[in-house]
């Protein structure tokens, strides 16, 4: 699901996002950054591994919204500010680049006070299959946790 990755010399988040198939505002989500003067040549940044294919990119087109983009892809308006670093006030413009769930795929957020327990029953499946899917639930908030469907 994710992988390290070691910040090269030149490298900025848009440059790291292209190397690896996602964007940069979900890169800085995951590792708590704010902006390029962050990232430090040698250190090791989290990224969305590409060969999981459990996200698709979508190209914002004049008129969209979250509201409109989350209907169209079947996912919760919240979840989809989350995974992409947005807030709900935040704008999204034309051909800006949104992180999608692929095809079969249910993310899930976890929250405050959430239980192994909670999450699999959110999701539909048991703790066995959730383990196996995800490499590590610390079960805090805000860790992205996914469910391919069969």
């Amino acid at each position: 699901m994710y992988k390290i990755y070691q910040v090269e010399y030149g490298d900025t988040f848009d440059i790291i996002a292209m190397k690896t198939g996602t964007n940069s505002s979900n890169i800085k989500k995951i590792n708590g950054f704010n902006n390029d003067s962050d990232l430090i040549v040698g250190s090791l940044i989290i990224v969305p591994n590409k060969e999981d294919n459990i996200f698709e990119m979508y190209k914002v087109k004049k008129g969209d919204s979250i509201y409109s983009i989350s209907r169209m892809y079947n996912i919760d308006p919240t979840t989809l500010l989350l995974i992409n670093g947005l807030n709900q006030n935040d704008y999204i413009y034309p051909d800006q680049e949104l992180t999608i769930p692929a095809q079969n795929v249910i993310v899930y957020v976890t929250k405050q006070g959430d239980t192994i327990a909670a999450i699999t029953n959110n999701l539909g499946i048991d703790a066995n299959s959730l383990n196996k899917e995800n490499e590590r639930i610390f079960v805090m908030e805000d860790q992205l946790i996914v469910h391919k469907k069969s």
